[in-house]
């Protein structure tokens, strides 16, 4: 077994690598892609105790972020083949914590993916480094997201990247010097009038961050940082993306006792309608560019 410190050393070679084969190939997934009429599908997967949620345009184009843990991969792969999807444009990970990432080895293992973008936020664990060994192996191309980037997969649907910042080795808020979860990759999808803001595990201090540098938009869906933890959605954030509908990807009974009631509360003080995975299992969300409905 390697040493901690050896196998973070491990880790830091092989996300430098993928990020300089990424560099040097001249791959870009931002291409303009004839949009068709249909509808903008955000499925949120019950994966217990963790985040996974698809993303479908309207030219039936597709993005995976996260996977929840190792065992919920098949939960995801089954989700993914009932919606007769057969391969993924676009991965991304949040950030390397488990619940997270672990599902995404299955996902990697069995459907084809063009590309990966990643935090590129070092961690020592197995999980990690298997994830990132698969990439590897496979040769699918690796980005790291930063805020200012784009994914576009559909002309319809603009994906932008919120957090992390591009910043200077001595900045406090550079990739380095963020914890794991304060690393996420902040996404912000809209389609027509509709608006969605995916926060993987963001904290207070990335929120407020995000207010002072005018980054934290309004949107009409907001996937609940942290799984309802009371560590986010601070009231200020929360008064700044005014949302209407409020999702929480947490298991039932977990033992962080998410979602904390202070956030619940909050959110419910703001008026959103709150949707829970641990209630509701899985679901989805649709928009026709005007409203979002709600799809068991």
């Amino acid at each position: 077994m390697l040493k901690p410190l050896r196998k973070l050393t491990v880790i830091c070679l092989i996300v430098a690598y993928l990020l300089a084969i990424a560099s040097c190939s001249g791959y870009s997934h931002e291409q303009v892609i004839e949009s068709e009429p249909g509808l903008l599908t955000a499925t949120f997967i019950d994966v217990g105790q963790g985040d996974s949620i698809l993303i479908e345009t309207p030219s039936g184009k597709t993005m995976l972020v996260d996977g929840g843990e190792r065992a919920a991969g098949d939960k995801v792969v089954e989700v993914l083949r009932e919606r007769g999807i057969q391969r993924i444009d676009v991965v991304v990970a949040t950030h390397p914590h488990a619940d997270h990432i672990g599902g995404l080895i299955t996902v990697l293992q069995r459907l084809p993916v063009d590309i990966v973008y990643d935090s590129a936020k070092p961690h020592s664990s197995k999980t990690y480094e298997d994830y990132l060994r698969l990439i590897y192996d496979k040769d699918i191309s690796f980005r790291s997201a930063r805020a200012g980037d784009e994914i576009v997969l559909d002309d319809s649907v603009k994906i932008s990247v919120l957090w992390p910042p591009r910043t200077d080795a001595g900045d406090p808020f550079h990739i380095e010097n963020l914890s794991v979860n304060n690393a996420s990759v902040v996404l912000y999808i809209s389609f027509g009038d509709t608006t969605l803001l995916l926060t993987g595990d963001i904290e207070a201090l990335v929120e407020e961050e995000m207010i002072r540098k005018g980054s934290a938009p309004e949107a009409q869906v907001l996937k609940v940082a942290h799984h309802g933890s009371s560590t986010s959605s601070s009231s200020d954030f929360i008064s700044m993306v005014r949302p209407e509908i409020a999702v929480i990807c947490a298991a039932r009974d977990n033992i962080y006792g998410f979602p904390h009631w202070e956030t619940v509360r909050l959110l419910i003080y703001m008026g959103c309608k709150i949707l829970m995975t641990e209630t509701h299992g899985t679901f989805a969300l649709q928009s026709d560019g005007k409203t979002w409905t709600v799809n068991p």
